[in-house]
């Protein structure tokens, strides 16, 4: 046991161990740590127990800021020692899978081989490697401390195993939301036991049940209580198709891992129609098909596995509400997999002992042919997950390789962006902000980014058009002040003698607007109208602004220059109709 254990330890550090070096992030990393002002000082624990992990109503995982602020403390900014923690939790939960599938399967071999899968599978990469993955290895070290702890306490009945299963679980509960799902795990477990009626084994749940009614009337005290919620039924079925098309890949990775990059996105499907959701549906279909004419002769075991699987899965499957990145791009990051390999790891390593077996009874081929076959199957996933870390010690060339399979990717778009920003290459900088606005034009950050990174190039009138064009939001003293600093330039090269096409104008007098500096924006306006007596937006402002100032005669003219005009919105259009009749029946 102990030099299966070593075995386990040492090719963890061996699979992973390049990343250790890596710098913090410009993505989650600096929102998480480097600027996260709670993990700063003890004196902020209190609040981390009441606030939001993104300072958000939405997700509520103190613990993971408490383990940041521990390190803050030991450690400063020295990221080497946080990517230690994670690959250390991530051996931790390695053993831990030997252990608990030991037990489950009543075979170490089994779980030995299941650990070490679990250990150095490239899979893991996304989750080790980047250190806001924290919430799912905190997370799992204590759900599958608490799965262990429950075999104990379903053994024996003891009370005091019960109460340890209850403080584990939710430590795991304050760590990542996620984690309320396996109870339904620890349910399907119990179905394999046919010595005991149901409402008996359902009574050994209460630490489970006892843990999520805590957790939840917690969440409803702190007022942390914002969920995603469900779209109509028709965007839920094709986000659930979606799902069902991410786990075909899924499946694949585990085999074959060739692919793996941050941030794994799928467009969702816009109708049932399309070839890829046929394919999908014909492909469940027929697994489904097959699993219900040969479901009583499935080994029990291998039934609650696959039943792990989609429970795992159950928080992205889009059942429950839809749940995207960026426009109309479902996530399917390869994190989402951490805890859900473990049955499929299990039941893999279960076929070759089964084949192996066989074989050695049948004599089909060679069994060191077998072995090697294995061998190469290890090695070749050993080497993945190298190649996978070496990625993840440079944020440039991880990025990079993301983009290479995704390029229309928002969030990696605006990362490289903001990379290229601390590289002081402006001008890439520009180019990565326009393809994330491509990409999503509603998003108010790349707007932002993009106006900061053209100001900085001295491109004043667009770099404004794009402060002005959403609400910051938050980021509202921010843009103010880029607003108004980019205002000082462009009324120095009017002094100068530059003048400005409608277009640029027309940015000038929606800032104005915005300000509340209604005659600068009329003016402004006024002279993008005369331009291009086309303006669409200059008139509609111009109605707008007259209207407002009660300047009757001035609104009726520009709501009829606006309505005889042809590239009218809808909005425009009702909107210039309605108060054009309101103001000649004054």
């Amino acid at each position: 046991m102990l030099t299966r254990a070593a075995v386990i330890i040492v090719l963890g550090f061996i699979a992973y161990g390049f990343m250790l070096p890596s710098p913090f992030r410009v993505m989650d990393d600096r929102i998480s740590i480097v600027e996260n002002a709670a993990i700063k000082s003890v004196k902020n624990i209190p609040g981390i127990f009441r606030e939001g992990y993104f300072h958000d109503q939405s997700y509520y995982r103190p613990l993971i800021n408490l383990s940041f602020m521990g390190e803050y403390r030991l450690f400063g900014l020295n990221s080497f020692f946080y990517n230690l923690d994670n690959l250390i939790l991530h051996i931790l939960n390695a053993l831990l899978v030997f252990l608990l599938v030991s037990r489950l399967t009543n075979s170490d071999t089994t779980g030995f081989w299941t650990g070490l899968l679990f250990v150095i599978h490239p899979v893991q990469w996304e989750a080790v490697c980047n250190v806001p993955g924290r919430a799912i290895l905190l997370s799992a070290f204590f759900t599958l401390s608490s799965f262990l702890l429950f075999l104990e306490f379903y053994k024996n009945r003891r009370a005091f195993f019960g109460f340890l299963v209850l403080v584990v679980f939710s430590l795991g509960l304050l760590c990542k939301e996620s984690a309320g799902v396996f109870p339904l795990v620890v349910m399907a477990y119990l179905s394999l036991d046919k010595t005991k009626c149901w409402p008996e084994k359902l009574k050994c749940l209460w630490p489970f049940v006892a843990g999520i009614t805590g957790y939840l009337i917690l969440r409803q005290y702190l007022g942390i209580t914002d969920v995603h919620r469900a779209g109509a039924p028709k965007l839920l079925i094709l986000g659930f198709v979606t799902f069902l098309r991410s786990v075909i890949t899924d499946l694949r990775l585990f085999v074959f891992p060739v692919d793996l990059h941050y941030d794994r996105c799928l467009t969702l499907i816009q109708s049932l129609k399309q070839p890829q959701a046929l394919a999908t549906c014909f492909f469940w279909g027929a697994a489904l098909i097959i699993f219900v004419r040969y479901y009583r002769k499935i080994n029990p075991i291998l039934l609650f596995l696959l039943g792990w699987f989609f429970i795992e899965l159950l928080p992205v499957s889009q059942l429950a509400a839809i749940i995207l990145v960026g426009a109309g791009r479902v996530s399917t990051a390869e994190h989402f997999l951490y805890l859900a390999c473990i049955p499929v790891l299990t039941g893999m390593v279960m076929a070759f002992r089964w084949a192996y077996e066989l074989n050695a009874r049948k004599a089909f081929v060679n069994l060191l042919l077998l072995k090697f076959l294995a061998g190469g199957f290890l090695v070749f996933l050993l080497i993945t997950a190298v190649e996978q870390s070496i990625y993840a010690s440079n944020e440039f060339n991880m990025i990079n390789r993301s983009l290479a399979f995704e390029p229309n990717n928002p969030r990696l778009q605006g990362a490289m962006g903001i990379l290229s920003v601390f590289r002081k290459d402006i001008p890439d900088a520009e180019k990565y902000f326009r393809a994330a606005i491509k990409a999503e034009p509603s998003n108010p950050a790349y707007h932002i980014a993009l106006g900061t990174a053209l100001c900085q190039q001295g491109k004043w009138i667009e770099g404004l058009a794009h402060f002005v064009v959403f609400d910051p939001g938050k980021d509202k003293a921010l843009v103010q002040h880029e607003e108004d600093l980019t205002m000082a330039h462009i009324r120095q090269e009017l002094s100068q003698g530059k003048n400005f096409d409608a277009r640029g104008w027309l940015t000038i007098g929606i800032y104005y607007a915005k300000t509340n500096q209604e005659n600068q924006a009329i003016e402004a306006f006024l002279k993008s109208a005369s331009l291009n007596p086309g303006q669409v937006d200059a008139w509609f402002n111009l109605g707008s602004l007259y209207e407002g100032q009660k300047n009757w005669p001035a609104a009726r003219m520009a709501y009829k220059k606006l309505l005889a005009l042809n590239d009218l919105t809808v909005f425009q259009r009702d909107f210039g109709y309605k108060h054009l009749t309101a103001i000649e029946g004054r």
